[in-house]
């Protein structure tokens, strides 16, 4: 696991680094983007499955499985990402 989410957080440090992110204000902002971002993916997949939902009620049980899933999986991953920003901020920006 602690291998996984340092190849994360490389993965990340050069994406940042890619795009020209040089200060923590700039950092943080990417932290705020991904949260927005991954707030309008819930939205829309709630959506899908809201309609889903209306055409086969039947699989209720199953729809709240893969809303929980999605939930966990968007926040899990914003999560590491925010974490692995910071870590960027700390080791390798001058405040």
């Amino acid at each position: 696991m602690e291998r996984r989410h340092q190849l994360g957080y490389e993965r990340m440090r050069k994406a940042l680094r890619e795009a020209g992110i040089e200060t923590p204000d700039e950092a943080k902002d990417v932290i705020s983007q991904a949260w927005k971002r991954g707030f309008k993916i819930m939205g829309v997949g709630m959506l899908l499955l809201l309609g889903v939902l209306a055409i086969i009620p039947i699989a209720a049980p199953l729809i709240l499985v893969v809303a929980i899933i999605m939930v966990g999986w968007v926040v899990s991953s914003n999560i590491n990402g925010q974490k692995y920003i910071n870590r960027y901020i700390e080791k390798e920006m001058k405040p």
